[in-house]
């Protein structure tokens, strides 16, 4: 791994003061995000102890990870730290297999797909006894998919088939997909940014385009989990202290397009349109039509995303490109243009 030179400044920003490291820093593109091929990967590890529940934030334990290493086919073995993350996700009233996090040993990771990793986050499946929730999982690894077809600025994934060895019962054995979602440094770093680390923020105060293409794209996709004044669900970053912050959006599961039947308690109800609600800036109709614009460029690669990905179910498929139609009829209307991004705009 590169090391970064830099000099740390101070940025105010809402009157809060945020470090920001400036310097030149590494672009390089993990190994672990350098392709779309699915990753099989074997996890050893005592599963009741790590999917059991705790108030405070769980310890890591010991585990095994093994995997095929894509190169030369030959088994690599690891052995890493992994534990639950996450607050809703992590409750087993609301899920009985919680999100990940897996940290690895310096020496462990030379030579593997995670050299340049300190940890990752995994994003799984949430109800094992229910097969709709892996369906759920691979609907949002395309949203993540989906935002790297309209900007860098958008965290990069790697789709998984992770089998579960629990050292204590074979009998608890168990395949799912999950997929390892991209560190919020290495996605900063890769764009030539750092992370301001912030718990509010002037929406005013954010760059207006990607401000603007994260709203469209949340709207798009249904989600009104996300707010940028309490920075919920967003990332922010910064390239320098003449640049305005750049809003990075995650944690795609409550979205509409995905359907999943658990409530969030952080997403707003105000939605005016078949579910959707725009949380952007007021722009005019011309700043609109130039945000417009970058999506309907892209919208083929976008519906060929979904069309092309062999694992979804063909309901669940049929279901999201209806719901990607009706944005891109929407924001080709006239009418609908003025009800949804200019009369109800939020400022």
């Amino acid at each position: 791994m590169k090391t970064i030179s830099c000099v740390v400044i101070l940025v105010v920003v809402s009157g809060l003061l945020s470090c920001v490291c400036l310097g030149q820093a590494s672009n390089s593109e993990s190994a672990l995000f350098a392709t779309d091929s699915i990753l099989e990967l074997t996890l050893f590890a005592d599963l009741d102890s790590l999917l059991a529940y705790t108030e405070e934030e769980p310890d890591y334990q010991s585990a095994r990870l093994m995997y095929k290493d894509p190169g030369n086919q030959k088994m690599v073995e690891m052995n890493v730290k992994v534990r639950s993350r996450g607050n809703f996700r992590r409750k087993p009233e609301h899920c009985g297999f919680p999100p990940l996090k897996m940290k690895f040993y310096k020496s462990e990771r030379q030579g593997t797909i995670f050299e340049d990793l300190k940890d990752v986050k995994l994003v799984t499946h949430c109800q094992t006894d229910i097969q709709e929730y892996e369906q759920y999982v691979l609907e949002e690894y395309l949203i993540y998919k989906a935002y790297n077809i309209f900007t860098d600025f958008s965290f990069k994934v790697r789709l998984a088939r992770i089998t579960y060895l629990d050292e204590i019962s074979w009998a608890d054995t168990l395949t799912r997909y999950a997929f390892i979602l991209e560190n919020a440094e290495h996605m900063a770093k890769r764009n030539n940014c750092e992370l301001l680390e912030l718990e509010t923020v002037p929406p005013e105060k954010l760059d207006r385009n990607l401000f603007t293409l994260m709203s469209l794209f949340n709207y798009m996709i249904l989600n009104t989990d996300y707010s940028v004044p309490i920075v919920h669900n967003v990332e922010l970053v910064i390239h320098d202290h003449f640049s305005p912050p750049i809003p990075v959006p995650y944690d795609f599961d409550w979205s509409g397009i995905i359907n999943i039947p658990y409530e969030s308690p952080f997403a707003a109800t105000k939605a005016k349109f078949s579910g959707r609600q725009y949380k952007g800036p007021c722009i005019n109709r011309n700043e609109l039509e130039r945000s417009f614009s970058v999506m309907l460029a892209k919208r083929e690669q976008l519906f060929n995303l979904y069309r092309d990905f062999p694992y979804l179910d063909e309901d669940m498929r049929s279901r999201s490109l209806q719901d990607l139609s009706m944005f891109f009829i929407i924001i080709t209307s006239r009418e609908l243009i003025r009800q949804e991004f200019i009369k109800n705009c939020e400022d």
